[in-house]
C-alpha cells in the first residue's frame, strides 16, 4: 500500500516527541507549500457558567426523607452555584481593572498633550519676543541712521553756508534760466 505526503506528515506529528519537535513538522510542512493559506484561529469567545436553572427539579416533599444521592445533588449545585458566583466576580474585576488601564491611559494621554501645549506655547511666545526684538532694533537701527542723516545736516546748518553760485562776472548770484 504506498503511503501518501498526508500519511507521513501525520506519522511524523504523531511521532513528536516534544512541542518543538511538532512545531518543528508543523513548520516544515508550512514552508513546502508557501502558497498555501494558512488557517489561523480566532481566540474562542469566553463563555461563562450556565445561568442558574428557573425551575428545580429536584424538590425534595415535606414528608419525604432524604435519599442516598440527594447529598451528591445538593453538592454539585452548590459548586456549580459557587463556580458561577465566582466567575461573575472575577469578570467584576477584571472589568474594573479594565477601567482603571483605560483611566491611566487616557491620563497619560492629556498628561502629554498639555506638556506639549505648553511647550508649543513657550515656543510661539519665544519666537514673537525674536520678531518684536528684530523689528525693534531694525526701528531703532532706521531712527539711528535717520539720526545720523539729521545730525549731518545739522552740522553743515552750523558751519559756513553752502557758497552761493556767482555769474562769471562776479556781480550777481547766477539766476536760472526762467529768472529775467
Amino acid at each position: 500500500m504506498p503511503r501518501t505526503q498526508a500519511d507521513k506528515e501525520r506519522e511524523d506529528e504523531r511521532r513528536a516527541k516534544t512541542t518543538y519537535d511538532l512545531f518543528r513538522v508543523r513548520l516544515e510542512k508550512l514552508e513546502r507549500n508557501i502558497e498555501k493559506p494558512v488557517l489561523i484561529p480566532e481566540r474562542p469567545i469566553e463563555k461563562g457558567p450556565a445561568p442558574p436553572p428557573d425551575f428545580v427539579r429536584n424538590v425534595v416533599g415535606s414528608s419525604a426523607a432524604a435519599g442516598s444521592a440527594d447529598f451528591h445533588i445538593f453538592r454539585n449545585n452548590r459548586k456549580r452555584e459557587n463556580d458561577r458566583l465566582d466567575w461573575l466576580e472575577k469578570q467584576d474585576k477584571k472589568s474594573k481593572m479594565d477601567e482603571e488601564y483605560e483611566e491611566r491611559i487616557s491620563e497619560k494621554q492629556r498628561l502629554a498633550e498639555e506638556r506639549t501645549n505648553k511647550k508649543r506655547a513657550k515656543r510661539l511666545r519665544k519666537k514673537e519676543r525674536e520678531k518684536q526684538r528684530k523689528k525693534s532694533g531694525k526701528a531703532k537701527q532706521t531712527e539711528s541712521s535717520d539720526s545720523d542723516e539729521s545730525d549731518s545736516d545739522s552740522d553743515n546748518d552750523g558751519a559756513s553756508p553752502a557758497p552761493e553760485k556767482t555769474s562769471p562776472t562776479g556781480d550777481k548770484p547766477a539766476s536760472k534760466a526762467g529768472d529775467k
